[in-house]
């Protein structure tokens, strides 16, 4: 098992300009930070090498017109079929996110799906057709008020939890 990368300061203080702006510029982050653009360079595809950051679009899905999005958990028999499931799921371009999960159920998965139709035949025809798919809970979502944080500057402090 590899050892975490450790990150400092500079290299908290990269992330987060590149989460508010992922195009901008090494000279603008440079210049903001006081420090060199080789500095901000070699901080950065360090930080690319130990795929700490990925640089991608997120799309806003109900802006593309995406508007059924739901979490499944799924329970699979054999348990041995676990991994099986996962890497399925995996190979599904609907399916946004996966994880092995402890508790009642094996598997939580999340879908994102351009109507209610297209998403009862993934649940129908393809999940539930899986091997070792045993049982689903599904929750789905009405209206997403809050997408995934772009904001990983550490734990909320307590003059921050205050304010809320």
């Amino acid at each position: 098992m590899t050892e975490a990368v450790q990150l400092d300061k500079i290299d908290m203080e990269i992330l987060s300009h590149l989460q508010k702006d992922g195009r901008k510029s090494f000279t603008d982050i440079a210049e903001e930070m006081n420090t060199s653009v080789g500095t901000i360079r070699n901080r950065y595809n360090k930080l690319l090498d130990n795929n700490i950051l990925h640089i991608i679009g997120w799309i806003d899905p109900t802006n593309a017109g995406y508007n059924a999005y739901a979490r499944v958990n799924i329970v699979v028999k054999p348990t041995t079929l676990k991994n099986k499931v996962a890497d399925r799921l995996l190979d599904i371009p609907e399916v946004s996110f996966v994880a092995l999960t402890a508790g009642n159920q094996d598997i939580e998965a999340n879908l994102i799906c351009k109507n209610n139709k297209d998403f009862v035949y993934l649940m129908d025809e393809v999940i539930h057709n899986i091997e070792g798919v045993y049982n689903t809970n599904t929750t789905v979502y009405l209206k997403v008020l809050k997408w995934a944080s772009h904001n990983i500057s550490g734990p909320l402090s307590s003059n921050k939890l205050k304010a809320i």
